[in-house]
């Protein structure tokens, strides 16, 4: 009887829960389709991984050896942000070019407006490319699943793991639908239950299962999601090199997302005497001791290490099999992570630069030399330029730039926007909102509608820093720097009142 090596084994199990979304992907496929000579796009996404807390960037701990090696091949950003300070906006904005407060899938569950979602960047490489999208993050499938009908390949949240609890698959007419009436909200363990009954019997299934998981030694747990990230890597991995024409792929990782879980070889490292800069407890968020979010870093950057350890051995794998001489491999995130001013985390008001400053590395076919680039980048320049190394023109809606390096031009005037406004409307005025932009070598942060209405955070308030002299954001100029701030504060303002006013007029 023929064996079955490790790479056969990976795709007959990644068959089995993707099956529903391969049939119509091979019903699609059956017909015909313009074959291109072009070069695979493979976008890879660890979820909330903060540029911030990478020795690529500075970081004082060596969290990512590998991701170093890789930049030896590679466009590497250093002032590359996010449009959101979470997966829905951050994954929205990165998918489809514009802004949170154009796209309005700014609620944590949100979902882009009725009248954009066909504006994707699946959609406009239809016809052109095989479209493949997986993601582990339900929050990223609520917003890839809008776009079903432009994509060729959508696996379901559970391929290549070990354990997977949830009701409903991608397989499923009407996913967003069923999704959320039966494992969002009858199903659901946390905060509430839905159902009583079968929220309760939900919860004893899953204690059960991951009782199992623990007593076996795997790592990796994300509410109903069991998996280890080296064997999703090397689902991933496999799936791509059965690709027989140009594919455009966007894989989404949970890793690092929390619950920060390193692996034992990891669980040791960076027991060391560093202490980062010590901050105050911001207003808006005084909430953990600075003790607290110290060892929680740590249990971070030992995350980050781990999955460091996995895509260098998935980028090895890609490079032998010859995939990184006909690929455009892009390596990015959705958000970052904070470990200070009293808050853990991401999704919540504040926007300094450890929750949106997020890496950008991009290797082109056959790339062997390093460039770096300083100017400041946003998450919405992912689109335009995909489009642009595709011969594509950027559509008019996009409020993207093509980057430096693939046929854009570094720019210090040019003003770009990071937000948070989960708690506003996405059906009217953007009230809570939190917003920063940088230009150049300076960043504005602009905060309304929080608090009671005497409130400084309510009325309006900014902040503008230096990052260039003062990274660690520590020294408020904004009434130090008045030209410049006043500057500042009428470009954030006017983009601010014309992202309202467009929305009223819809």
């Amino acid at each position: 009887m023929k064996t079955i090596n490790r790479r056969d084994f990976l795709k007959l199990m990644a068959a089995i829960p993707a099956s529903m979304a391969l049939s119509k992907a091979l019903s699609t496929l059956s017909e015909p389709r313009q074959t291109l000579s072009s070069p695979h796009i493979i976008v890879i996404v660890l979820d909330a991984l903060t540029a911030r807390n990478m020795s690529l960037y500075g970081y004082p701990r060596q969290t990512t050896p590998n991701i170093e090696r890789f930049a030896e091949r590679c466009n590497v950003y250093h002032s590359h942000y996010s449009a959101g300070t979470f997966t829905t906006a951050g994954v929205a904005s990165l998918l489809t070019g514009t802004y949170p407060w154009t796209h309005r899938a700014i609620n944590i569950k949100g979902l882009i407006a009725r009248d954009r979602y066909t504006r994707n960047v699946f959609k406009l490489f239809e016809s052109h490319y095989n479209r493949v999208a997986f993601t582990q993050n339900r929050l990223a499938n609520y917003i890839v699943s809008q776009f079903d009908e432009s994509i060729d390949q959508h696996l379901p949240i559970k391929s290549f793991s070990e354990l997977e609890l949830y009701i409903t698959d991608v397989g499923f007419s009407d996913y967003l639908v069923k999704f959320r009436s039966l494992d969002d909200f009858l199903l659901r363990v946390s905060p509430t239950q839905g159902s009583l009954l079968l929220g309760t019997f939900n919860k004893y299934r899953k204690e059960n299962a991951f009782q199992k998981v623990i007593t076996n030694n795997l790592q990796y747990n994300r509410e109903e999601l069991i998996f280890d990230i080296r064997h999703v890597f090397e689902g991933l991995e496999s799936h791509v090199v059965d690709l027989d024409s140009a594919s455009l792929c966007y894989f989404h990782l949970l890793p690092p997302h929390d619950p920060y879980i390193p692996t034992k070889e990891f669980r040791g490292l960076f027991n060391d005497d560093w202490k980062p800069v010590a901050k105050p407890k911001h207003p808006l968020e005084n909430i953990q001791s600075n003790q607290f979010l110290n060892e929680e870093r740590l249990k971070y950057d030992q995350f980050i290490a781990t999955t460091d350890s996995a895509l260098g051995a998935f980028l090895d794998e890609f490079e032998k099999a010859g995939l990184l001489e006909n690929s455009y491999v892009i390596l990015t995130s959705d958000h970052g992570e904070s470990f200070e001013r009293g808050y853990l985390g991401h999704a919540g008001p504040l926007v300094y630069d450890p929750g949106i400053h997020i890496p950008l590395l991009i290797s082109a076919p056959g790339q062997s030399t390093r460039r770096d680039f300083h100017s400041v980048t946003n998450s919405v320049d992912l689109v335009p330029t995909i489009l642009n190394i595709s011969g594509f023109e950027s559509p008019d809606w996009c409020e993207g730039e093509v980057l430096p390096g693939y046929g854009g031009q570094p720019d210090d005037t040019r003003a770009t926007f990071s937000m948070d406004i989960k708690l506003a409307s996405a059906f009217g005025d953007l009230s809570p909102i939190t917003i920063a932009m940088h230009q150049g070598d300076y960043k504005i942060i602009y905060y309304k509608g929080y608090g009671t209405k005497d409130s400084p955070y309510n009325k309006g308030l900014f902040e503008l820093y230096n990052l260039k002299d003062d990274p660690e954001e520590m020294d408020d100029l904004i009434n130090i720097e008045t030209a410049i701030a006043q500057q500042m504060q009428e470009h954030l303002l006017e983009a601010y009142r014309s992202a309202n006013q467009a929305f009223r007029k819809k």
